[in-house]
């Protein structure tokens, strides 16, 4: 399995392609990509390594993880996939990015529910939904424990945490999600990619973020 980052849009999030080397399965996990460039990239990516999406998820339904939406439905028809919690916080998007001044029309209705139930599969390998509220009510995580990555949205960053100031954010509740769906349930080894800045593992936040302590 491989991961690929693209940065993208002005709040700089990171945006995944997680595919498999194998059978070029692959997902992409929150669809960020906001100006032409940024589109002509994944594209670009894509074909060069002869990827085909089978899933779109988003870890939750802020604009930044949403702006590409809309592109990514109409360029891969495939499910797009988000947690039932986050579904009026996603059809808001055209009010969020009114906040920030930018400009995003309503996005496409996802296809389908999250939920812990949920498998999500590409070749062999089978990607668990955790559900982290805190940052946003609908936050997930997606694992992957046989390669020990986890794809985290907002939930924890390196040496940081998500924010809560936001509607439908709750410092206790992302906390308690932290240490319950991540540290409790997690090998310190795990990776961990968040939704903005650089990668980091499980056992190195226990140790060093100061939010958690």
């Amino acid at each position: 399995m491989r991961t690929k980052t693209f940065v993208v849009n002005p709040f700089r999030m990171n945006s995944y392609v997680y595919y498999c080397e194998n059978t070029h399965e692959g997902m992409i996990i929150d669809p960020g990509f906001y100006t032409i460039y940024e589109q002509d990239e994944l594209i670009n990516f894509l074909n060069n390594n002869n990827i085909k999406i089978k899933y779109i998820v988003n870890t939750h339904g802020h604009i930044d993880h949403v702006l590409g939406n809309a592109f990514a439905d109409e360029q891969f028809r495939v499910p797009i996939l988000i947690h039932n919690d986050d579904l009026s916080l996603y059809k808001r998007a055209p009010e969020q990015g009114l906040l920030y001044g930018i400009k995003i029309n309503e996005l496409p209705a996802p296809d389908d529910s999250l939920n812990e139930k949920c498998i999500l599969k590409l070749g062999s390998n089978e990607l668990k939904i955790i559900h982290t509220p805190g940052h946003s009510p609908g936050g997930i995580c997606i694992a992957d424990f046989s390669e020990k990555i986890v794809f985290c949205g907002d939930t924890i960053f390196k040496l940081s945490i998500g924010r809560t100031d936001l509607p439908g954010g709750d410092y206790d509740t992302l906390i308690k999600s932290i240490k319950t769906k991540i540290f409790d349930s997690m090998d310190d080894d795990v990776t961990l990619y968040p939704g903005h800045m650089e990668s980091t593992t499980v056992g190195f936040e226990k140790e060093n973020n100061p939010f958690l302590k």
